[in-house]
This record gives structure tokens, sequence and C-alpha cells, in this order.
């Protein structure tokens, strides 16, 4: 079993701090958080407009709209707020790879949120043209939307994780 210095992303966190971007980062001291205040905002995005289609998709928001319409305003909101949240993210992990890569609940929050933006995007991606109105929303589709829900409240708890989980 690899010791604690072992973890297989190490060398990649110590690569990573020598850079020019990690030093910059770490030396400019009004970078970090504004680039954290992006990436909280972008979350707030996302997590709302998700939010927003998840209760649509169970029809509890715009029952009296095709579900298209739903996703045609919250879609959007999504695909803005995912490229600015790996932007955000990249550069907050060279700011510190060493306390993000070989830490459990990033690598955990990492994966989570492949499949809940995986989850999402099919899911939308399959009502995109669904003239249905009302509450009546086919199961597979409300199962994927909580499902993905969940996982995306799960990322945030990861990412929140993050900061109190030690790296193996």
């Amino acid at each position: 079993m690899a010791g604690f210095s072992e973890h297989p992303l190490r060398s990649l966190a110590a690569w990573l701090a020598d850079t020019a971007l990690s030093r910059t980062l770490q030396t400019v001291d009004w970078l970090v958080p504004a680039i954290q205040t992006a990436h909280i905002l972008a979350v707030a995005v996302v997590i709302s407009s998700v939010l927003m289609l998840s209760l649509a998709v169970f029809g509890l928001h715009g029952r009296e709209q095709p579900l298209s319409r739903s996703v045609a305003r919250f879609a959007p909101a999504i695909g803005v707020g995912l490229p600015v949240l790996l932007v955000t993210g990249a550069l907050m992990i060279a700011a510190e790879p060493d306390r993000a890569l070989p830490n459990p609940a990033f690598q955990l929050k990492m994966a989570m949120l492949v499949g809940a933006a995986l989850l999402t995007w099919l899911y939308a991606r399959s009502v995109r043209g669904t003239p249905a109105t009302g509450p009546a929303r086919p199961l597979v589709v409300r199962l994927a939307a909580g499902t993905s829900l969940v996982l995306w409240v799960a990322v945030l708890v990861a990412g929140r994780w993050i900061a109190y989980t030690l790296s193996r």
C-alpha cells in the first residue's frame, strides 16, 4: 500500500505547483478570491438552473407550458455556467494542486460532477422537443431529473468537504 507521500497524483501536483501559473496564483493576493467568487457565482447559476429544470420535470414549475420551453430557458444557463466552472475550478486547482488533486473529497466531487452533468444533459436533451404540458412527465425523465439534482447537491457538499479532508 502506498504511503501518504506516494499518492499517484502527488507528482502531478508537485509539477503543477512549480508552474508560472501556479506561482502567480499563489503570489497575487486578489487572484484566488476573485476566481473563487466567479466559481461560486457559476455554481449558483448552474444549480439554480438545474433546480428549475428539475421542478419543471416534476411538474412543480411551469405546468402550463411545454417542458421543451423550460429546457430552452434553463439549459443555456447551464451551458454557460459549466465552462466557467471548468476554467475557474482548473485555476483553483493550479493555485493549490497538492490540496486538491490527491484529496479523496476532490476526486469524489469530480466523479459526481461528471455524472451529474452527463445525466442533466441526457434528460434535458431527451425532453427538448417534448410538447407535453402539465404534471404528467415520463417516469424515467423524472428519475433522471431527481438523480441529477441529488448528484448536484452532493457535488456542492463534496466541494466544501475538500477544505476539511486531508489528502492521502
